[in-house]
C-alpha cells in the first residue's frame, strides 16, 4: 500500500485538469497552465491524445480564450484603431473587405498567352496543365 504522502501526490496529479483547463480559459498559453496546474508543460498534450473528453475540454477552453481576445480587439477597434477595425472586417467578411485576386481570370489569361505561342487553345493548355498537376498530386 502506498505511503499517505504518495496518494496525496497522485490525487493532485490526477486534480490537475480543471487548473490547467481554468488557466488555459483565462490565458491561452499552456506554460502557464501547466504551471499553475503543477505539471510538466508536456502532460497536457500527452493526456489530450489519451483522452478525447479532455481533448474536447482544452480545444473549447482555447477557444473561450480566443474569443476574450476576439472581444478586446473589437472594443479597441470601436475605440478608434482603424487596423483593428479592417482586420474584424477581413475576418468576417471576407467576400466583401478581404484584398482577393481572382486567381481564375489570371489563370485563364496565362493559358490564352501560352496558348498563342504553342499553337493550342486555351482550353487545351488548361487541360494539359491540369492533367500534368493531377500526375504531381500521384508521386
Amino acid at each position: 500500500m502506498p505511503e499517505p504522502s504518495e496518494r496525496v501526490a497522485r490525487r493532485r496529479r490526477a486534480d490537475w485538469k480543471p487548473r490547467f483547463l481554468e488557466i488555459i480559459r483565462a490565458t491561452g498559453n499552456v506554460r502557464l497552465a501547466a504551471s499553475a496546474a503543477g505539471i510538466d508543460r508536456s502532460t497536457p498534450y500527452r493526456r489530450a491524445q489519451r483522452d478525447p473528453a479532455f481533448a474536447r475540454d482544452w480545444a473549447a477552453a482555447e477557444q473561450d480564450a480566443i474569443d476574450v481576445l476576439e472581444a478586446e480587439a473589437r472594443s479597441r477597434a470601436l475605440a478608434g484603431s482603424d487596423q483593428l477595425l479592417m482586420f474584424l472586417l477581413r475576418a468576417h467578411r471576407p467576400e466583401r473587405y478581404r484584398e482577393t485576386l481572382d486567381l481564375r481570370l489570371e489563370l485563364r489569361a496565362e493559358a490564352e498567352r501560352i496558348a498563342a505561342k504553342v499553337g493550342l487553345s486555351a482550353d487545351e493548355v488548361l487541360e494539359l496543365a491540369d492533367r500534368r498537376a493531377r500526375e504531381m498530386e500521384r508521386r
